[in-house]
Parts: C-alpha cells; structure tokens; sequence
C-alpha cells in the first residue's frame, strides 16, 4: 500500500494520552470511540488520526519512561445508550487478532517479548508467534445507562527492546450478551524508546495488521480467475 492511499496526520505523541472532556459530549480525547449504528450489527470503532481506509481502526498511545513499561492509553469509551441493559447490562471482551508486532526502526521484525493486557485481576499475553491471535477476556458490563468506559493496562517487560510494537485486537459481545457482534480488527500501537522512521513504522504496522498475505491474494484472484474460465466453458 502506498503512502498516497492511507495518510496519517502525525500529532504530538503526548497529546494523545491527554484526556479531555468534548464539548458538548461525555467522550474523551484520545480514547477509542464505540458505536453501534445498526441494532444487532457490530462495534464500530473512530477516532484515531489515521485517515484513508483504516480511518478509526488505528490508535496510538505512548509507553511510560519508566520500568515496567505500562500505557493505560488509549480506553474504549462510548455515549449513553450504546449498549442493551436489558435483561441485563451487556459485557464485552477483547481477544488479540494476530500475532505482536513490532518495527525496529528499518524493518518489521519478530519481537521476543509478549505484551501483557491487564484490567483488575486479569491478564492476557500476546507474543509475535500467536500469528493466529489469542482469546483476551471479559472486560466487564456497561453502565446502568448502556455507556462502556474503561481503561486496560498493556505493559512490555522491562529490558524490551526499543520499537513500535503494535497489537491487532477485536472487542464484542461476551457470552450471553446479544443486541450487537463483534468490530473489525483495529490496531492500537506503543512506542516504546526512540525509534527511527515512525511514520515508516506506523505504514508498515498497518499493512501488516489489515492488508492480506500477497500469497492468500494471489490465490483468491488465480481461483476467481479459473471459475471465470470454467463459466466459460460451460456456456459454449
């Protein structure tokens, strides 16, 4: 994918983990928006300042400076009403989609480290070699006026590399909870030390977290292909 089809408006890193209230809303900047625009349908996520096809499925937040190395930013948050509360108030879950990534400052690479999520007492680990992704947990119910905000923790161990390190995650319905299904994948990222080529970094992350193996793409096309030329051969 090329520059000219996905831009990103690059801000201030530290501007993203501020959080303030929007005139006129009860949504905080900087915090994944969530939307269910068609009932039954699934979680819409904005926000973000990625713009082009990905436009609100890719956040940022920043690591802290100091060990363990911990962002709390960016949370979901949406309006009142989002959610059903009867019979009773829904819950969602996160699960990782894919594998961790991470960008080193000239390539993509496979990160030896996992990134932990953590709310509460939970945990969930993600590494780059869960290329198939991995089941997160429940995060827990919306509020009595169908509004979801809450905050998780992602940390790296301390001695990480420095990097961009990206992770691919899905949130839904948990079991029982019905009335909405599961949003496309959206890429959160941490930036992690000083790294080079960042928005290089960012492009690369988003290609490797949405954009499907050349390999998979070229099978789809060469089969589309052949069932043309056997429709074809069956109307002579």
């Amino acid at each position: 994918m090329s520059r000219a089809t996905n831009h990103r408006l690059w801000l201030p890193a530290l501007a993203l983990a501020v959080h303030a209230g929007v005139a006129g809303a009860q949504l905080h900047t900087g915090d994944i928006d969530l939307e269910v625009p068609v009932s039954g349908g699934p979680i819409v996520t904005s926000g973000g300042d990625w713009t082009g096809t990905y436009a609100g499925r890719v956040f940022e937040g920043v690591m802290s400076s100091s060990q363990p190395y911990v962002a709390t930013s960016p949370g979901f948050d949406s309006l009142a009403g989002t959610f059903p509360v009867v019979p009773a108030p829904a819950q969602l879950r996160f699960d990782f989609v894919k594998q961790l990534l991470v960008w080193n400052g000239t390539a993509l690479t496979t990160p030896t480290s996992a990134l932990t999520v953590g709310f509460a007492s939970q945990t969930a680990t993600i590494t780059g070699s869960d290329v198939a992704g991995k089941a997160g947990f429940v995060i827990g119910p919306v509020s009595a006026q169908g509004a979801f905000h809450d905050h998780l923790d992602f940390s790296l161990p301390n001695g990480v590399a420095n990097g961009l390190y990206g992770v691919v995650m899905s949130l839904g319905p948990a079991l029982g909870s019905t009335g909405f299904t599961t949003s496309e994948p959206f890429l959160i990222t941490f930036l992690q030390g000083s790294v080079a080529d960042v928005p290089g970094g960012m492009e690369a992350l988003v290609n490797a977290a949405f954009v499907p193996e050349p390999s998979l793409a070229g099978f789809a096309l060469a089969a589309a292909a052949g069932v043309a030329v056997f429709l074809r051969g069956t109307k002579r």
